[in-house]
Protein backbone atom coordinates (compact mmCIF):
# COMPACT_ATOMS: atom_id res chain seq x y z
CA UNK A 1 0.00 0.00 0.00
CA UNK A 2 2.85 2.38 0.83
CA UNK A 3 4.43 1.73 -2.54
CA UNK A 4 1.22 2.64 -4.34
CA UNK A 5 1.02 5.92 -2.43
CA UNK A 6 4.65 6.70 -3.29
CA UNK A 7 4.03 5.94 -6.97
CA UNK A 8 0.86 8.09 -6.99
CA UNK A 9 2.73 10.95 -5.30
CA UNK A 10 5.51 10.68 -7.87
CA UNK A 11 2.99 10.69 -10.74
CA UNK A 12 1.27 13.78 -9.31
CA UNK A 13 4.58 15.60 -8.94
CA UNK A 14 5.64 14.76 -12.48
CA UNK A 15 2.25 15.86 -13.84
CA UNK A 16 2.47 19.15 -11.96
CA UNK A 17 5.96 19.73 -13.32
CA UNK A 18 4.87 19.18 -16.94
CA UNK A 19 1.76 21.31 -16.49
CA UNK A 20 3.85 24.21 -15.18
CA UNK A 21 6.29 23.80 -18.08
CA UNK A 22 3.41 24.01 -20.56
CA UNK A 23 2.19 27.28 -19.00
CA UNK A 24 5.72 28.68 -19.21
CA UNK A 25 5.99 27.58 -22.85
CA UNK A 26 2.71 29.32 -23.73
CA UNK A 27 3.84 32.45 -21.92
CA UNK A 28 7.10 32.42 -23.88
CA UNK A 29 5.17 31.97 -27.14
CA UNK A 30 2.98 34.96 -26.27
CA UNK A 31 6.01 37.06 -25.33
CA UNK A 32 7.64 36.16 -28.67
CA UNK A 33 4.50 37.23 -30.52
CA UNK A 34 4.40 40.57 -28.71
CA UNK A 35 8.09 41.19 -29.50
CA UNK A 36 7.64 40.29 -33.18
CA UNK A 37 4.54 42.50 -33.44
CA UNK A 38 6.29 45.46 -31.79
CA UNK A 39 9.20 45.09 -34.22
CA UNK A 40 6.80 44.90 -37.19
CA UNK A 41 4.95 48.03 -36.01
CA UNK A 42 8.20 49.93 -35.50
CA UNK A 43 9.77 48.77 -38.79
CA UNK A 44 6.63 49.80 -40.72
CA UNK A 45 6.13 53.09 -38.84
CA UNK A 46 2.60 52.18 -37.72
CA UNK A 47 2.62 53.49 -34.13
CA UNK A 48 0.27 56.39 -34.93
CA UNK A 49 -2.41 53.99 -36.22
CA UNK A 50 -2.95 52.20 -32.89
CA UNK A 51 -6.56 52.08 -31.78
CA UNK A 52 -7.56 52.05 -28.11
CA UNK A 53 -8.64 48.41 -28.56
CA UNK A 54 -5.11 47.33 -29.47
CA UNK A 55 -5.47 46.93 -33.23
CA UNK A 56 -3.63 49.10 -35.70
CA UNK A 57 -5.80 50.40 -38.53
CA UNK A 58 -4.99 52.63 -41.46
CA UNK A 59 -7.65 53.53 -44.02
CA UNK A 60 -5.71 53.36 -47.30
CA UNK A 61 -8.43 54.47 -49.70
CA UNK A 62 -11.18 56.26 -47.77
CA UNK A 63 -14.50 56.79 -49.52
CA UNK A 64 -16.86 59.69 -49.07
CA UNK A 65 -19.71 57.25 -48.49
CA UNK A 66 -22.23 58.13 -45.81
CA UNK A 67 -22.51 54.46 -44.94
CA UNK A 68 -20.55 53.94 -41.76
CA UNK A 69 -20.30 50.30 -40.83
CA UNK A 70 -22.10 49.59 -37.56
CA UNK A 71 -23.35 46.67 -35.53
CA UNK A 72 -25.66 44.40 -37.47
CA UNK A 73 -24.32 45.31 -40.91
CA UNK A 74 -23.69 42.60 -43.48
CA UNK A 75 -20.51 43.71 -45.24
CA UNK A 76 -19.32 42.10 -48.45
CA UNK A 77 -15.55 41.90 -48.04
CA UNK A 78 -12.54 41.15 -50.16
CA UNK A 79 -9.52 40.42 -48.00
CA UNK A 80 -6.06 38.97 -47.67
CA UNK A 81 -4.95 37.94 -44.20
CA UNK A 82 -1.30 37.20 -43.48
CA UNK A 83 0.89 36.21 -40.56
CA UNK A 84 3.71 38.60 -39.63
CA UNK A 85 6.11 36.52 -41.75
CA UNK A 86 3.97 37.27 -44.86
CA UNK A 87 2.38 33.81 -45.01
CA UNK A 88 -1.09 34.22 -46.54
CA UNK A 89 -3.60 32.30 -44.41
CA UNK A 90 -7.08 33.54 -45.43
CA UNK A 91 -8.12 35.20 -48.67
CA UNK A 92 -10.93 35.84 -51.09
CA UNK A 93 -8.51 35.33 -54.00
CA UNK A 94 -8.09 32.18 -56.03
CA UNK A 95 -4.72 30.43 -56.47
CA UNK A 96 -3.90 32.70 -59.46
CA UNK A 97 -4.32 35.80 -57.26
CA UNK A 98 -7.57 36.87 -58.91
CA UNK A 99 -10.26 38.27 -56.64
CA UNK A 100 -13.11 35.88 -56.19
CA UNK A 101 -16.62 36.71 -55.03
CA UNK A 102 -16.85 38.75 -51.83
CA UNK A 103 -17.23 37.07 -48.45
CA UNK A 104 -20.18 38.08 -46.26
CA UNK A 105 -19.15 39.37 -42.83
CA UNK A 106 -21.74 40.14 -40.16
CA UNK A 107 -20.55 42.90 -37.82
CA UNK A 108 -21.08 42.05 -34.15
CA UNK A 109 -23.51 39.26 -35.05
CA UNK A 110 -23.04 35.85 -33.53
CA UNK A 111 -24.97 32.71 -34.28
CA UNK A 112 -24.21 29.11 -35.14
CA UNK A 113 -24.25 29.63 -38.92
CA UNK A 114 -22.30 32.91 -38.95
CA UNK A 115 -19.64 31.59 -36.56
CA UNK A 116 -18.68 28.77 -38.93
CA UNK A 117 -16.67 31.31 -40.96
CA UNK A 118 -13.11 31.59 -39.61
CA UNK A 119 -12.83 35.30 -40.48
CA UNK A 120 -16.05 36.01 -38.57
CA UNK A 121 -14.32 34.82 -35.37
CA UNK A 122 -11.64 37.54 -35.49
CA UNK A 123 -12.77 40.10 -32.91
CA UNK A 124 -10.31 42.65 -34.30
CA UNK A 125 -12.09 42.53 -37.67
CA UNK A 126 -15.36 43.59 -35.99
CA UNK A 127 -13.55 46.48 -34.28
CA UNK A 128 -11.72 47.57 -37.42
CA UNK A 129 -14.72 47.39 -39.73
CA UNK A 130 -16.70 49.69 -37.41
CA UNK A 131 -14.03 52.34 -38.07
CA UNK A 132 -14.61 52.08 -41.82
CA UNK A 133 -17.24 53.12 -44.35
CA UNK A 134 -18.61 51.09 -47.22
CA UNK A 135 -16.11 51.39 -50.08
CA UNK A 136 -13.05 51.88 -47.84
CA UNK A 137 -9.89 49.85 -48.20
CA UNK A 138 -7.93 49.41 -45.01
CA UNK A 139 -4.86 47.80 -43.51
CA UNK A 140 -5.05 46.31 -40.01
CA UNK A 141 -2.63 44.65 -37.64
CA UNK A 142 -4.61 42.50 -35.22
CA UNK A 143 -2.89 41.02 -32.12
CA UNK A 144 -3.68 37.44 -31.15
CA UNK A 145 -5.72 38.68 -28.19
CA UNK A 146 -8.25 39.99 -30.74
CA UNK A 147 -7.87 37.05 -33.14
CA UNK A 148 -7.44 33.39 -32.20
CA UNK A 149 -5.44 33.82 -28.95
CA UNK A 150 -3.72 30.57 -27.91
CA UNK A 151 -5.83 28.36 -30.19
CA UNK A 152 -3.66 26.37 -32.60
CA UNK A 153 -5.26 26.42 -36.05
CA UNK A 154 -2.08 25.52 -37.92
CA UNK A 155 -3.53 22.16 -38.95
CA UNK A 156 -6.71 23.65 -40.45
CA UNK A 157 -6.08 27.17 -41.76
CA UNK A 158 -2.37 27.60 -41.07
CA UNK A 159 -2.57 29.95 -38.09
CA UNK A 160 -0.44 28.88 -35.12
CA UNK A 161 -1.32 29.91 -31.59
CA UNK A 162 -0.43 33.47 -30.58
CA UNK A 163 -0.34 34.83 -34.12
CA UNK A 164 -0.66 38.50 -34.95
CA UNK A 165 -2.64 38.92 -38.16
CA UNK A 166 -1.95 41.47 -40.92
CA UNK A 167 -5.16 42.22 -42.82
CA UNK A 168 -5.82 44.02 -46.09
CA UNK A 169 -9.56 44.49 -46.44
CA UNK A 170 -11.95 46.12 -48.88
CA UNK A 171 -15.51 46.76 -47.66
CA UNK A 172 -17.05 46.52 -51.13
CA UNK A 173 -20.77 46.56 -50.27
CA UNK A 174 -22.85 46.77 -47.15
CA UNK A 175 -26.37 46.08 -46.05
CA UNK A 176 -27.99 47.50 -42.93
CA UNK A 177 -30.17 45.19 -40.82
CA UNK A 178 -33.21 46.84 -42.45
CA UNK A 179 -31.85 46.21 -45.97
CA UNK A 180 -31.08 42.58 -45.04
CA UNK A 181 -34.71 42.00 -44.04
CA UNK A 182 -35.95 43.37 -47.34
CA UNK A 183 -33.60 41.40 -49.62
Amino acid sequence: MKQILHVLTLVILISAFFASCKEDRLEVMHDNEVSAREKYIKDNNLEQYRDSSGIYIRINQPQSSDSSIVKGYKVMLQYNIFLLDSTKVLTTENSAGQTMQEDAFFVDVSNEIVNQNYVQKIAGMHIGLKKMRIGDRAFMVIPSELAYKAVDLSGTIGIPRFSTLVVYVYAKKGYSPYQQQNQ
